[in-house]
């Protein structure tokens, strides 16, 4: 659903010759706040990522958003 998204990251990230796995962290963080939200881009707002890196801090290190 998302594949444009991080191919566009990817492509990005790869002219700024990031390495492997800082575009494998960019990648899992957007695909967290994208399932955090269960919205389509075009619905995204800045409200949505303001709510979720609140959530986010406040939840700890120990959160719902742990790749564990």
């Amino acid at each position: 659903m998302y594949n444009e998204i991080f191919s566009q990251i990817t492509n990005a990230a790869n002219k700024r010759n990031l390495r492997d796995s800082t575009i494998h962290a960019y990648c899992t963080s957007v695909a967290h706040f994208l399932k955090y939200t269960d919205k389509s881009i075009d619905a995204l707002t800045t409200d949505d990522v303001d709510t979720f890196l609140t959530e986010k801090r406040l939840s700890g290190p120990m959160s719902r958003f742990s790749t564990s």
